[in-house]
């Protein structure tokens, strides 16, 4: 849906294949989707307060965009990005790292949890 849209969207498993894509750790596909220029969508917010994700996030420097909740579909998921299209592009070209949540009411920024204090 958000290649219909005219996204330029890349899933885990189209960039490093489906069987690499299965095995990676988040803190993985996190730091090696931010070296590859990406701009991330998580399916789940806790990525910014999970210590090794939060640390991943931190260390390079990514933008993450991640549903508020973790039970909803790809077509639900696809929807909110695109009920939000305009916010999710003016945010990415925040400062990163950080970590916005995404639902239907909109964007939120979410406290990340790295450094640890």
């Amino acid at each position: 849906m958000l290649r219909d849209e005219g996204w330029d969207a890349v899933t885990l498993a189209e960039h490093f294949g489906d069987t690499r894509a299965q095995r990676m750790a988040d803190e993985e596909w996190i730091g090696e989707g931010t070296l590859a220029g990406f701009v991330l969508i998580a399916k789940d917010h806790r990525v910014a307060t999970r210590p090794l994700q939060a640390r991943a996030i931190y260390m390079h420097d990514a933008r993450v965009f991640a549903f508020a909740r973790g039970d909803v579909t790809a077509d639900e998921m696809a929807g909110l990005c695109l009920a939000h299209a305009e916010a999710i592009h003016r945010v990415a070209t925040v400062h990163p790292p950080f970590v916005f949540s995404l639902a239907q009411h909109g964007l939120r920024r979410k406290h990340l949890n790295w450094p640890v204090k």
